[in-house]
């Protein structure tokens, strides 16, 4: 294990753990919110929708920044990012589907986000609902969503 970056929220610092894929070691469900890069000279905002499209298949609109966050410096072969947290709405409510970069995509309620959100300060558990932990942008805005914050 190796020293993360020092928390001020929670006055601790996040270490890196090293383990086989979790697959390898127990089926979990763990689940968090989109990813993407914005390219040159686009918006955050038409980022979103087009990562959003591109890797689920679901068109959004009325999308607003959130939050924002440092992530990855601090791993081995990764760079320093910011991270902004952003929602977004869409019209009709279809089954998404997945690109390349995502193994499964799937709506949850606000109470099935809630109650992975408490067990997110411990172990990832096998046959229920994870998210990332709370240090995590993913984890931060997941909590404001349940909160109807957003």
């Amino acid at each position: 294990m190796g020293t993360g970056p020092w928390s001020p929220a929670s006055g601790s610092t996040h270490r890196e753990r090293h383990r086989p894929p979790y697959s390898a070691l127990i089926p979990l469900l763990m689940f968090s919110a989109l990813a993407g890069f914005i390219d040159t000279g686009e918006s955050v905002e038409d980022a979103v929708r087009r990562e959003v499209l591109e890797e689920v298949g679901v068109p959004v609109d009325g999308v607003q920044y959130t939050l924002s966050g440092y992530w990855g410096g601090y791993r081995q072969n990764y760079s320093p990012e910011l991270m902004l947290g952003c929602v977004a709405h869409c019209d009709e409510v279809r089954m998404p589907t997945c690109s390349e970069e995502i193994a499964e995509a799937r709506w949850f309620s606000r109470q099935e986000i809630r109650e992975a959100l408490l067990r997110s300060r411990g172990p990832p558990q096998t046959g229920v609902l994870n998210v990332p932990p709370p240090f995590a942008v993913a984890h931060r805005l997941l909590d404001k969503w349940t909160r109807k914050g957003v």
